[in-house]
C-alpha cells in the first residue's frame, strides 16, 4: 500500500521541519514537500500532487482563509487540515466554510494527528472534540431552507445523512446498509448537491443542525 502524499505549509521553519520529522516517522505519511506560504503550496500543489496539505493560518502573501480558498480552487480532492493555536470557534467556521477538512490544536499529539490525517484521507472529514461543539453552536441558529432541501433527497440518502450526523465513517455507513464504501461516497457526492454543501465537513453540520430542529431523520430501510 502506497503512503499518503502530505504538503506541509507554515510560515515557521522550524515548525514545518518538527512535523514533517513526526510525519516521516509514521509509515502511512510521507511528505513530499514544504512551502513557507500559499504561493509556492500552490506550485507544489501542481507539481507534486500531494493528497492532504496540513497548514497552519498565518501563511504569508494571502493570510491562511484566502489560501485555503486558493488550494481548494486548485484541486477539488485534496484534503486540507489546518494546525492552528487559535482555537476560536469564528477561525473554525470560517476555515471550514473555506473548505477546511479539520481544524486542529498545534499541541496536538502524535497519536491523534495521525488518526485524524487517516480519518480525513479516508473519510473527506474529522472532527475533534474540541472543535465540534463550538462550530455547531455557530451554525445553530443559520436557517438555509432545510425543510425544502431535505425534502428533495431519497429515502436511502436520508438514511445515510442521518448516519453522517451521527459521525458514522463511510466504512461503517457501507457495513449497516449493506452496500460497498464506494457507493456510499456516490450518495454523499448527491447529498452534497442537493444540500448544497461543498465537502463532508459542512454536510455533517447541516445534518446536526436539521436533527437538531426536526428531531430525527427517517432511516427505515
Amino acid at each position: 500500500m502506497s503512503s499518503i502524499k502530505v504538503l506541509l505549509v507554515d510560515s515557521e521553519q522550524l515548525v514545518l521541519e518538527g512535523f514533517r520529522k513526526l510525519l516521516d516517522g509514521f509509515t502511512e505519511f510521507s511528505v513530499v514537500s514544504i512551502a513557507h506560504d500559499a504561493a509556492a503550496a500552490l506550485e507544489h500543489l501542481r507539481g507534486r500532487r500531494p493528497q492532504i496539505v496540513v497548514m497552519g493560518l498565518g501563511v504569508p502573501g494571502t493570510g491562511g482563509v484566502d489560501a485555503i480558498r486558493a488550494i481548494r480552487r486548485e484541486s477539488g480532492h485534496v484534503r486540507i487540515v489546518i494546525l492552528s493555536s487559535n482555537q476560536q470557534p469564528v477561525y473554525m467556521r470560517e476555515a471550514f466554510v473555506a473548505g477546511a477538512n479539520a481544524y486542529l490544536s498545534r499541541s496536538i499529539d502524535a497519536d491523534e494527528l495521525r488518526g485524524t490525517l487517516l480519518a480525513v484521507h479516508r473519510d473527506g472529514a474529522a472532527f475533534t472534540a474540541a472543535t465540534a461543539g463550538p462550530i455547531l453552536q455557530l451554525v445553530a441558529g443559520r436557517h438555509r431552507g432545510d425543510d425544502a432541501a431535505l425534502s428533495t433527497l431519497t429515502e436511502r440518502e436520508r438514511q445515510i445523512l442521518s448516519l453522517v450526523a451521527d459521525d458514522h465513517e463511510t466504512d461503517c455507513i457501507a457495513t449497516a446498509l449493506g452496500i460497498r464504501p464506494k457507493t456510499v461516497r456516490n450518495y454523499l457526492s448527491r447529498i452534497y448537491a442537493k444540500l448544497g454543501t461543498p465537502n463532508r465537513v459542512q454536510t455533517v453540520l447541516y445534518a446536526k443542525r436539521s436533527l437538531g430542529r426536526q428531531g430525527g431523520l427517517a432511516t427505515d430501510p
